[in-house]
């Protein structure tokens, strides 16, 4: 079964989601829980005064606190450089992460500390420390000394600051090595530390809630630490307490009750409150800082023992008829007109017209025009030049063709050419 503090954030994370399934509103779904104040007494149980390096030699105590109604807590100081103001005793319970300091060691060591509330005086007692330990003691582990190193382990963690090596307890010399002892056991390895934060001893989830005639509101979720709580509620006539079954409740009731508002249809519009009221030890590792800390500093104190205290807590509720709104006029859809799309025009595959190469154009092989060469006219010849030819002719050797044949082939020649011309005039004569 899960502890009150880890089922009270299991019981917020499923009211939030029955809470929205059923339409109820959890005014942002905060926890309500009892609030524990109390005063600086003077009934503080003494310890020894301890060499701390750094911080000098503070005497060590466990410090008194009363409740309103008068329960007796017991404290140690988690905030070593700020004395005790007895003048503004007032001191209000808050959580770890409004520790005052936002710069202590405090903040990231707080689990350690926890730790050491849980496995040290007054909540173990001194026999059973002395067993845990595994010392051989000194005539026993006496109160003094039990107190005087629980602070100093505290502080180590809460202040960052280290008991001293030599004079551990100046004034009680005999008491240092049992002191010593009891220090290291609580600040080594044995110290895991303890992450959960103090238990709600009587609380109500939601804070608020709020629905509307003609239906159950709720639930509220109790979570106490005593054995029961007292219920109450402020409801208008009609109106009712019921469980989770929808039978009325009595006047008591546990750990883990749902509570619902049952408000009939017809009711007016209203509120209510529910109220619950226990008398619980308060839990170990509780901080109280000074209610007017921003004016008047005083020393922070974390919770080492409680006497049981009375507690009370409150829840609101609140119903609404809701108004009815018009339905809206219903807008008809515009009548789609769906535009045909044409069909695409199926472009025509271009036509492949080849391109003929022309033959190549044969040139004519050019005539050939045979040149007559005329052969020369021979000029005539004197007589007296033919007769020395004659003579030379006779003295050079035949070699050809005689000179009259030559001769009658020129003069062949000469008659053909001239009858050519004769016909080609004769031919244009009769054209015209």
């Amino acid at each position: 079964m899960p502890s009150p503090v880890r089922r009270a954030a299991l019981i917020a994370g499923g009211l939030a989601l029955s809470l929205v399934g059923a339409g109820v509103s959890a005014a942002a779904l905060t926890t309500a829980e009892a609030e524990k104040r109390a005063k600086l007494d003077g009934n503080d149980i003494s310890g020894l005064r301890v060499n701390i390096d750094g911080a000098g030699q503070p005497r060590t105590m466990l410090i008194g606190l009363t409740t309103p109604d008068g329960a007796a807590l017991k404290t140690y100081c988690v905030e070593i450089n700020v004395a005790i103001d007895r003048d503004h005793p007032e001191m209000e319970e808050v959580p770890w992460d409004q520790y005052p300091d936002p710069e202590s060691p405090f903040h990231e060591n707080r689990d350690y500390v926890n730790w050491i509330l849980h496995h040290s005086y007054p909540a173990v007692s001194l026999d059973d420390i002395e067993d845990a330990v595994g010392y051989n003691f000194r005539d026993g582990l006496s109160e003094q000394e039990a107190i005087t190193a629980t602070q100093a382990a505290i502080w180590h963690f809460s202040d960052g600051v280290d008991l001293a090596r030599r004079d551990v307890t100046p004034g009680n010399p005999q008491s240092g090595p049992d002191v010593r002892a009891l220090y290291n056991y609580l600040t080594g390895e044995n110290n895991e530390g303890l992450t959960e934060q103090p238990a709600p001893e009587l609380a109500l989830t939601p804070a608020e809630l709020s629905g509307e005639p003609g239906s159950l509101i709720g639930p509220f979720e109790v979570s106490t630490t005593a054995e029961s709580a007292r219920l109450s509620a402020v409801l208008p006539d009609g109106v009712g307490l019921v469980d989770d079954e929808a039978a009325p409740v009595g006047d008591d009731v546990t750990d883990g009750a749902q509570l619902f508002v049952d408000v009939p249809d017809g009711t007016d519009d209203g509120s209510g409150s529910v109220h619950l009221e226990a008398s619980a030890t308060l839990s170990l590792g509780r901080l109280f800082v000074g209610s007017d800390y921003d004016n008047n500093e005083t020393q922070s104190l974390i919770l080492a023992a409680s006497e049981n205290t009375d507690l009370q807590v409150s829840g609101e509720v609140s119903w609404t008829t809701p108004t009815e709104t018009p339905e809206p006029t219903e807008t008809p859809e515009p009548t789609e007109t769906p535009t045909e799309t044409p069909e695409p025009t199926e472009t025509p595959e271009p036509t492949d017209t080849p391109t003929e190469t022309p033959e190549p154009t044969e040139t004519p092989e050019p005539t050939e025009t045979p040149t007559g060469t005329p052969e020369p006219t021979t000029p005539p010849e004197d007589e007296d030049e033919d007769e020395d030819e004659e003579d030379e002719d006779e003295q050079l050797p035949d070699t050809g063709l005689a000179s009259g044949a030559l001769l009658t082939a020129g003069l062949v020649a000469l008659a053909g050419g001239l009858g050519l011309a004769g016909f080609a005039a004769a031919g244009r004569n009769g054209r015209s």
